[in-house]
């Protein structure tokens, strides 16, 4: 079995959901989109 911190530490970077860009560490950050794609969606009407 391998440690915690090394399981942790080889998890891929966070990326945006829309378009890829690779998301600022936040810890309990459940956000999967990226600063400008959510701002774009928060534009269109419901």
């Amino acid at each position: 079995m391998i440690p915690v911190s090394e399981f942790y530490n080889n998890l891929p970077k966070k990326t945006c959901a829309r378009c890829g860009v690779v998301l600022s560490e936040q810890a309990e950050s459940y956000k999967s989109e990226c600063e400008d794609c959510h701002n774009k969606n928060d534009n269109y009407p419901a």
